[in-house]
């Protein structure tokens, strides 16, 4: 995979704190940042983690913050989580309850698809799709491979959006380049752990959603890339 972005983090993670995956990334730089992240989607092939009080299982942005800050340095971790100031405290503790907004439904949102409709939509000017998980039957044909990848819903959502719906998850059609499959296939069949990240586009093709790759690797590949490049960094005694 291409160098670690905070936008590749945030999709990958699902998280929307960018501020704090940007001060994550400056401070503990890529390379760290890249071997958290694939230790984080190994704990989540393995079933994720629970948080401190084991009343439900962390987001995969918040296994990503926990393992940045077992492994930050105690200077890194007060620049990237300073403690609450006593002013912090007293304004928690000042002033009248906030009422809280009711929450949004679906029966809410099809009102304001209608009113956004008529005004001109925004420009994305990146578009991309991360999927992360292990192919079905994998077709070869020509330069090329074939393969469909079901999604799995995300573990909980940030406050304020809709609940999940009761649809199954999208099913992805995968295309993917031969010479990008050749270097990540031998890995995938060696290690039944081991998990594919794809990078891609996406569009719909008739009633298909295909997802055209643009980067393919594994877990397993990346960790390896970064324990190669720790080993070449090390000074020879």
């Amino acid at each position: 995979m291409d160098e670690i972005t905070v936008e590749t983090l945030a999709q990958v993670l699902q998280e929307p704190k960018m501020a704090l995956l940007t001060k994550v990334l400056r401070t503990l730089g890529h390379d760290r940042c890249g071997a958290i992240l694939a230790d984080t989607l190994q704990c989540e092939a393995n079933g994720g983690m629970q948080t401190k009080d084991g009343t439900r299982r962390r987001t995969p942005g918040g296994v990503f913050f926990q393992l940045v800050k077992e492994r930050a340095t105690r200077q890194e971790r007060r620049r990237l989580f300073p403690p609450p100031t006593a002013r912090d405290k007293q304004v928690q503790t000042q002033g009248q309850p906030q009422v809280q907004a009711p929450v949004l439904t679906w029966d809410a949102v099809l009102p304001i698809l209608q009113t956004l409709a008529t005004a001109p939509a925004g420009e994305a000017r990146t578009m991309k799709v991360t999927l992360i998980g292990r192919p079905g039957k994998v077709e070869v044909r020509g330069q090329a491979v074939v393969f469909r990848m079901q999604g799995k819903a995300p573990a909980s959502l940030p406050r304020g959006l809709p609940p999940l719906p009761s649809t199954p998850p999208l099913t992805w059609t995968v295309m993917v380049a031969l010479r990008q499959w050749n270097r990540v296939k031998d890995s995938l069949a060696a290690n039944q752990e081991d998990q594919l990240i794809i990078e891609g586009y996406p569009l719909m093709q008739g009633s298909q959603h295909v997802l055209l790759a643009q980067s393919c690797t594994s877990v397993a590949l990346q960790r390896a890339q970064k324990q190669a490049q720790q080993q070449q960094a090390e000074p020879t005694p």
